[in-house]
């Protein structure tokens, strides 16, 4: 992951597999072609006079290779040094110690590569930790070896020199070369690279851009057309357009851009152009490799950064889905639940009615039967609008609000809760006032909500004595109050808290689903639904609705048990 810290339990990278012979002689072929063209580059400019070059790439070349294509590479990486120490090293030095300094710089390559690749560095350098990797682990063993072997060569060679200066320039040379070229090879050649895309600035003419402007101020920088006076502050004029495309081009046009950049700067300052020429040997060496590395190092890391930010975003929004993903199937299982309890009452009212048509069917009843079937219609059409709600809920569109007869609604559900009652011996008492002025709302959710305060009030009457359920409404200022009492043992203190949440059920068999639906229900309604034990026993449930037409209530009277 981006911005993944470095602990003790390092993930590795995996091994590069085995290519086929015929790929692995063309990668062989452009190792050797890259190593010794860079190698041949860097000898074009060798101010110093016991031979260091300006700057030595040819160590990141082989490091890159190998990294990206696997150890299988470093026999070519050997033979591009071999060639290159045949041709140029054997000038300055005898052939073992020239011998001596190609197998060092092979060790270097490979003992950076397998450090890298035994850390999980990633050739996308797209984490700060893998440009610190590469910088570290090329600075400390590739770079670090590379030069420690050409200054022993030159040592060892007859020349007199300062071996830790030489060493140091050496190890400068080396380490510039390897911040400007590797990372660009890694990027450019890396086999499972996404697609270079245009940066999020849309299209190409943005890096084309920032190309044109990069080498007309580095070309016009190390030219002889400027004097140095007026060079030297235009030399950090390239730092803009780094910075720029770091942050809003993709990885591949920075690596590119630097490339550029200090191939141009190396090449002035070796003719003699530019601000570094002029301040000496030493001097100017150092001062260029120091402003070339700044300028990799700022520009990689602000590229690492910005990827990691768009990393973390990735993530982030991949954890939304997920989560709304889970709340989906979180609210499609409440859903289920929920169409199954609601289901469950006119269901179990259609299987009552049907079992009393058999027998009224059997004993030759037929006008009772007519009367019988016509209310098991009536719970079928009363099931088939309870799922055509939930699917209109489901999908988020409100059902239609109607203007309601609060006493045809309580006779309605009194009709269905009629063989429940019987079957369980519970008497349910009504009081309802008359004049009751009319609601607004859906009549299914209204009755839906007196169903379950009811069922829930004759389980918990069931079985007591007496085994009574009362539904009462009651005006009070602009709401229609329904209030609904039992004789059963009262609601425990404990679940008082967490009655009205979902699946928070203390009844056998019970999903928890009842009351949390009918409060969504009456709250949809503008209403609030509430429950108490009161002090003379049982439990009370009440619910109020708000009124169409505000008109004086008469006082309430028993209609009786029914």
């Amino acid at each position: 992951m981006a911005g993944q810290p470095l602990t003790l339990h390092r993930r590795r990278t995996p091994a590069v597999p085995i290519a086929p012979m015929g790929t692995l002689l063309l990668r062989s072929l452009v190792l050797v072609s890259l190593y010794y063209a860079v190698a041949l580059w860097g000898f074009l400019f060798t101010p110093d006079p016991n031979g260091v070059a300006l700057v030595w790439p040819a160590t990141g070349v082989g490091l890159a290779l190998v990294l990206l294509h696997g150890p299988a590479l470093l026999p070519a990486a050997a033979l591009a040094a071999g060639l290159v120490s045949w041709q140029f090293h054997l000038e300055m030095m005898p052939l073992a110690q020239a011998l001596g300094t190609t197998a060092a710089t092979l060790a270097g390559v490979a003992l950076g590569a397998r450090l890298l690749r035994g850390l999980g560095f990633s050739p996308r350098l797209e984490r700060v930790r893998d440009t610190a990797l590469l910088l570290g682990v090329g600075a400390l063993a590739a770079s670090a070896l590379a030069a420690a072997a050409g200054a022993w060569g030159l040592a060892l060679g007859g020349r007199e020199l300062d071996f830790t200066g030489t060493w140091w320039r050496c190890w400068m040379a080396d380490l510039t070369g390897l911040m400007l070229v590797t990372p660009a090879l890694l990027t450019w050649l890396d086999p499972h690279a996404p697609p270079l895309r245009a940066g999020v600035t849309g299209g190409w003419g943005m890096p084309l851009l920032l190309v044109t402007v990069t080498i007309l101020v580095t070309g016009m920088t190390y030219s002889p057309l400027l004097p140095p006076a007026l060079a030297m502050p235009l030399s950090y004029a390239v730092f803009p357009a780094i910075l720029f495309s770091a942050l809003r081009c993709p990885l591949r046009i920075t690596t590119g851009l630097i490339l550029v950049s200090g191939a141009i700067a190396l090449s002035g300052t070796g003719l003699g152009f530019g601000p570094f020429a002029d301040m000496g040997q030493t001097t100017g060496l150092l001062s260029l490799n120091a402003q070339l590395a700044l300028l990799a190092l700022t520009g990689l890391l602000l590229a690492a950064l910005r990827a990691e930010r768009e990393a973390e975003r990735e993530r982030a929004r991949r954890h939304l889905d997920e989560l709304a993903r889970a709340g989906r199937l979180s609210t499609l299982g409440a859903l289920s639940s929920g169409l199954a309890h609601e289901l469950n009452q006119p269901l179990c009212a259609v299987s009552s009615y049907a079992q009393a048509c058999r027998r009224l069917l059997a004993r030759g009843r037929l006008q009772e039967l007519a009367e019988t079937l016509e209310r098991l219609e009536a719970g079928t059409r009363r099931a088939a609008e309870t799922v055509r709600q939930i699917r209109s809920f489901a999908s988020g569109q409100a059902p239609p609000r109607h203007t309601l007869d609060p006493a045809t609604l309580v006779h309605e559900v009194e009709a269905l809760l009629r063989p429940e009652l019987r079957r369980r011996g519970v008497h349910l008492v009504l009081k309802l006032p008359e004049g009751i002025p009319p609601l607004q709302g859906t009549p299914l959710q209204v009755q839906q909500v007196l169903l379950n305060l009811l069922h829930n009030a004759m389980e918990a009457a069931e079985g007591r004595q007496p085994a009574q359920v009362c539904l009462e409404l009651r005006r009070e200022g602009k709401a229609l109050v329904f209030i609904v009492t039992d004789t059963g043992p009262g609601i425990p203190p404990q679940r008082m808290e967490r009655l009205f949440e979902p699946f928070a059920t203390w009844k056998r068999g019970g999903l928890g689903l009842g009351l949390s639906i009918s409060r969504d229900l009456v709250e949809a309604h503008g209403g609030r639904l509430s429950a108490r034990n009161p002090p003379r026993g049982g439990a009370e449930f009440r619910f109020d609705l708000p009124l169409e037409d505000p008109h004086d209530v008469p006082a309430a009277s028993p209609s009786g048990g029914r």
